[in-house]
């Protein structure tokens, strides 16, 4: 699969489980090394919102050379941030109790969460702590920042 049928498999999924239409939101993706992050080893990935949508993912180019688990955990995270973002706090925090999943009130483990109630499995961080859909522990380690 590649990169660019991830993120638009994982939007489409992410839509049918929260309950939107994925072609009502405008998400944009891309690739580039253009963001002050990605020289960080940890940094792969950023999501970026403006008032009204577009949401927009901007990605490493080394992402596309890791393995899929790692390509998959940053996608879903971001994904999670893009969900928090679009709607209402109190909507999406009724929605993941639905789904039996209690969100933090911290962004980056709220992203997680919210990845975790849509796809029922959670964000891992590696040995590189790096999210990953396979390897590492959970939740995403309080040193990293929440």
């Amino acid at each position: 699969m590649s990169f660019d049928a991830l993120v638009r498999t994982r939007w489409t999924e992410a839509a049918r489980e929260v309950g939107f239409d994925p072609n009502e939101v405008n998400l944009i993706w891309g690739t580039g090394d253009n963001y002050p992050h990605f020289k960080d080893k940890r940094g792969f990935g950023v999501t970026f919102y403006e008032e009204t949508p577009p949401c927009k993912l901007l990605f490493a180019t080394k992402l596309l050379k890791a393995p899929f688990h790692r390509q998959d955990g940053i996608v879903r995270h971001e994904i999670g941030h893009v969900v928090d973002m679009i709607f209402p706090e109190e909507a999406v925090d009724l929605w993941a109790i639905r789904e039996g999943i209690k969100l933090s009130h911290t962004p980056e483990r709220r992203a997680d969460d919210i990845a975790l109630a849509i796809w029922k499995e959670p964000i891992r961080y590696d040995k590189d702590l790096v999210q990953s859909t396979r390897y590492g522990v959970y939740p995403r380690p309080r040193h990293l920042g929440l």
